[in-house]
């Protein structure tokens, strides 16, 4: 069950991950009984709820959020709430790719991303699985790097023992209150190695962009459907980011929950990824080039990047040695690391601490992660694999 939500007197709903949304036995019988319930669940977390103040957004003791619109005022069906329920443990890629969310190329591609500092935001509607995606790849990241998250509800945990977890705070005042944009400034003078913001929302994404352009990779999820909507929102109030700085994201990955061509549900799927390559002077427009798309016909995901990736061939390649003419050896790299994934998937390794033991094996042989995709590699790899995941 991924969401629990009370529309008003009567039944509650579920969303569950595979049958979607269903009505329950459970139900508030009277405007009273709810109200009485809400105001005492509101009571126990520290955060009471009144006609005065009748909206609030809190997390509850498991971790789970918890949003409340109280009485007739504001709401005419009066009190209602909805409960997004909370993981502890993190799905993982290899759940992700079991699923069909994305393939194991795209999550070989976001690895290579990740391993070399790139920034990444990850787009989509409301429940489209953004978050869920942010703490999958994270185990891409190398396990000796500083991590900084900065939310306002924790939703992301991270495997990597150099992580460093900060909230937003409400106060009684805005002087006493912490929001994101205060946390990223504070996050820039602790020299991490990537920062993760749980959602860009307002200004405190022209300091993700600052942060960026002074070489700290950031990492968030953001409401958009398209690259048209995600320029428009960052060059636009509250971020206004200026048109120069753009191309300081580097990695775009579109999110749906989109209706399966197989199974006729509704299912979570990667759309796309984009790289930004920068401003057309001329035409005052943004360049940028679709890497992976996703068929909705067949419900597969098509890989356009061989010879045509800047990040990999331009960006990537040269910070691993490789000269202009060798830069298209990267895909090799990408080959391996897709066979890993496979490999995870073949194995049937799912839990996300187990998929980040077993990266972490190849992390401490950086050796097996330059070779070419040959016979030697995947054995020497089926070897650290399995011994990673035990």
């Amino acid at each position: 069950i991924e969401d629990i939500s009370c529309d008003g007197v009567g039944p509650i709903f579920v969303e569950h991950k595979i049958f979607g949304s269903m009505k329950t036995s459970i139900e508030f019988p009277t405007a009273e009984s709810l109200d009485s319930f809400v105001v005492r669940i509101c009571e126990r977390i520290g955060r009471p709820v009144s006609p005065r103040r009748p909206i609030v957004d809190a997390s509850l003791p498991d971790g789970s959020r918890l949003n409340v619109v109280f009485g007739g005022d504001v709401s005419r069906r009066g009190t209602n709430f909805t409960i997004r329920k909370f993981s502890k443990i993190p799905m993982s890629v290899t759940q992700l790719v079991k699923f069909g969310t994305l393939d194991s190329k795209m999550a070989a591609y976001l690895w290579i991303m990740l391993e070399h500092g790139m920034s990444m935001f990850i787009c989509g509607e409301t429940a489209s699985g953004k978050t869920t995606t942010l703490n999958a790849i994270t185990v891409f990241i190398r396990p000796t790097a500083k991590i900084i998250t900065i939310e306002d509800t924790p939703e992301v945990y991270i495997p990597h023992p150099n992580w460093v977890s900060e909230v937003t705070r409400r106060g009684e005042s805005e002087s006493s209150s912490i929001e994101l944009f205060d946390l990223l400034k504070s996050a820039l003078r602790q020299r991490p190695n990537y920062i993760i913001v749980g959602e860009i929302r307002g200004r405190e994404g022209n300091v993700a962009f600052q942060a960026i352009q002074t070489g700290h990779p950031v990492i968030s999820t953001f409401h958009a459907a398209s690259m048209q909507k995600l320029i428009q929102r960052i060059t636009g109030d509250p971020i206004n980011i200026p048109a120069a700085y753009v191309d300081n994201l580097n990695v775009v990955v579109f999110q749906s929950s989109v209706k399966s061509p197989k199974t006729g549900k509704f299912e979570r799927r990667v759309t796309g990824i984009c790289e930004i390559i920068g401003i057309d002077p001329v035409e005052k427009s943004y360049n940028f080039i679709e890497i992976f798309s996703w068929d909705p016909v067949t419900d597969k995901h098509n890989f356009r990047g061989v010879g045509n990736s800047y990040l990999l061939e331009y960006k990537i390649a040269p910070m691993k040695g490789l000269s202009p003419s060798d830069a298209r050896k990267i895909y090799n790299e990408l080959e391996l690391r897709s066979y890993i994934i496979d490999k995870l998937v073949e194995m049937n390794v799912m839990d996300y601490y187990d998929v980040y033991a077993a990266l972490s094996k190849i992390y401490d042989n950086p050796y097996i992660a330059d070779m070419n995709f040959d016979p030697f590699t995947m054995k020497a790899v089926d070897k650290l694999l399995k011994e990673g995941a035990k």
